[in-house]
C-alpha cells in the first residue's frame, strides 16, 4: 500500500507556524495591556492618597501654603498622566482587537487546509478500499477460471 501524502503539507506547516506566531503576538499585547492597566491603577491610587492627605492638611488649623500648592500641582500632573495612560490603554486595546482579527484569519487559513487534507485522506482511503475490492474480485475470478 502506498502512503498518503498531502501535497500542501508544507503550506499547512507554514500556516500553522504563522498561527502560532500570531497567537504569541496576541499574548504579548494582552500582557502589555494588563501592565498598562496596572500603571493606571497605581496612578489613581497615588492621586487618591495625595488628595486624602491634602484634605487632611486643609482641615488642620496650621497650613503650609507651599505644601498645599505643591500637592495641587502634583495632583494636576497626576491627572495629566492618568489621561495619557488612558490613551495608551485605548491604543493598546485597538492593537489587541487588530491582533485578534489576525489570529482569527490565520486560524481560518489553517482550518481550510486541514479540511482539505481530511477530504483528500478520505478520498485516498476510499480509493484504497476500492482497489482492495477489485484485487479480491480479480483473485476470486482467476481462481474460478482455474477450477473450470
Amino acid at each position: 500500500m502506498r502512503r498518503f501524502k498531502f501535497r500542501l503539507q508544507s503550506v499547512l506547516n507554514i500556516k500553522e507556524k504563522k498561527l502560532e506566531d500570531e497567537r504569541l503576538r496576541l499574548a504579548r499585547i494582552i500582557s502589555e495591556l494588563e501592565a498598562q492597566k496596572d500603571v493606571l491603577l497605581e496612578l489613581n491610587e497615588k492621586k487618591e492618597k495625595l488628595e486624602k492627605d491634602l484634605n487632611a492638611e486643609l482641615e488642620n488649623s496650621i497650613l503650609d501654603i507651599q505644601n498645599v500648592l505643591s500637592a495641587k500641582n502634583y495632583i494636576s500632573r497626576l491627572e495629566g498622566d492618568i489621561k495619557t495612560q488612558f490613551e495608551i490603554i485605548k491604543k493598546t486595546q485597538m492593537e489587541l482587537q487588530e491582533q485578534q482579527i489576525q489570529v482569527n484569519n490565520a486560524y481560518k487559513e489553517v482550518k481550510v487546509l486541514e479540511k482539505l487534507k481530511e477530504k483528500q485522506y478520505a478520498n485516498f482511503l476510499f480509493e484504497y478500499e476500492q482497489n482492495q475490492i477489485k484485487e479480491i474480485d480479480d483473485i476470486t475470478s482467476s481462481r474460478q477460471k482455474k477450477v473450470i
